[in-house]
């Protein structure tokens, strides 16, 4: 086949919107290849009707990040909702997967997954050696593009922490990091006595070229939460009361750049900070309850958004060999038709479990043993680029064999 052209006259002859439709649900490995039939092809495949056409027919998934002391890997997969009820196997279909630090063309940062938003993935990188130096980029693994994100101005000043989240803003549709500030106070004399902080939210607009300070107040408070809780256009987060050991619900609304009252989760333990986790589960908030003394989890969600008389107890999780100890947690990430749910278990495998049997199962297309710990979040794959957002510098990703490979 000439590869400047299709000679198919059915394809030539078929609108283009029917065509952007039938490609638009095909694998995505089979989309990658079929950019590269013809010029025709490609250009109607990078258009922003395909895309969006694309991104709406997406299968969910997941990128999961498996990391040890030496070795790293991502991968992407996408699900079908099925089951092998003899064996009770989830099947899955492996996407790609890379090493995020090589991917970069660099080796002393180690990257770990902030949040993933309409096939866009938020990385946060330190340094191996002192953990210090965030780097934060924007990601499209599909289409090879990445954007290196600028520094916040004086965070190494003096001692400081920072959490942040990545979203989109639901009337305006953009795509903004946000970063939360704990720095200790200036007062150099009074920081030997208490530990005062005051804190600054700091948001990045993609298609900007700087970060803006928004406001003074609490997102992220210390928690068990490990990526960014994107929902309904706003990042929530667990966070510290004040004057007490218990925990509410912090939520910053990404359309007005503020923060807002949420309804706290169900009736809490005397102290959330130890034994409870926030969570998202099928596009609702979900808090985890793992306080009893039995080792029972328990699963609560928020059915209708922001309806506090809407929490109600999804999974009773009976507690049993498989909790060899009262700190282990699971995060749910999906259930599936017939009731079981795929969960992370204490950050360090992944296993579904069964509703009916009342047990773990590792699954078998994840390498559970080589890497100590497994980050784990919902993914949908897609071809937006990073260059339809003016005045960001995209970058291509390091393409070698050993270091990204399309499954």
């Amino acid at each position: 086949m000439n590869p400047t052209r299709c000679e198919s006259p059915f394809l030539i002859n078929l609108p283009s919107e029917i065509t952007i439709s039938i490609l638009s649900r095909l694998p995505i490995r089979t989309i990658i290849s079929c950019k590269c039939v013809c010029k025709q092809f490609l250009n109607l495949l990078s258009a922003p009707e395909f895309v969006t056409s694309h991104l709406s027919l997406s299968n969910p998934g997941l990128v999961i990040r498996q990391y040890g002391v030496k070795d790293d890997m991502c991968q992407i997969i996408e699900f079908e909702d099925e089951f092998d009820l003899q064996h009770h196997n989830l099947r899955d279909n492996g996407v790609m997967k890379f090493d995020p630090s090589l991917l970069f063309g660099f080796t002393d940062f180690e990257l770990g997954i902030i949040g993933s938003v309409n096939g866009i993935i938020c990385l946060h990188g330190k340094e191996k050696e002192t953990k210090k130096h965030d780097a934060l980029y924007l990601c499209n693994p599909i289409i090879r593009e990445y954007v290196a994100l600028p520094r916040i101005e004086g965070i190494d000043d003096y001692p400081y922490s920072c959490n942040y989240g990545f979203g989109v803003s639901r009337i305006s549709g953009q795509y903004k990091v946000v970063g939360n500030v704990h720095r200790r106070s200036q007062d150099h004399q009074a920081a030997l006595h208490s530990t005062t902080r005051y804190h600054e939210c700091f948001v990045y607009t993609l298609g900007t070229s700087s970060w803006r300070s928004v406001q003074r107040g609490k997102l992220f408070g210390p928690s068990h939460n490990l990526f960014s809780l994107f929902l309904n256009g706003n990042l929530h987060g667990l966070q510290e009361c004040e004057n007490s050991n218990l925990m509410s619900i912090s939520c910053f609304d990404l359309e007005s750049e503020s923060f807002k009252a949420f309804p706290p989760p169900p009736p809490p333990p005397i102290d959330l900070s130890a034994n409870g986790a926030l969570r998202i589960l099928d596009d609702c908030l979900c808090f985890i309850d793992y306080s009893l003394r039995d080792n029972t989890r328990v699963i609560w969600v928020m059915k209708e958004y922001g309806v506090m008389e809407s929490w109600a107890k999804l999974f009773v999780i009976p507690g049993s060999q498989d909790f060899v100890s009262f700190y282990y947690t699971i995060y749910p990430i999906k259930t599936f038709k017939d009731r079981d749910i795929l969960v992370n278990f204490s950050d360090e495998k992944l296993s579904c479990y069964c509703y009916k049997t009342k047990t773990f199962k590792w699954l078998d297309f994840v390498i559970q043993n080589q890497y100590r710990w497994t980050e784990a979040i919902p993914h949908s794959s897609s071809f937006l680029s990073l260059k339809s957002f003016d005045g960001q510098n995209v970058e291509l990703l390091v393409c070698s064999s050993n270091v990204l490979m399309t499954m």
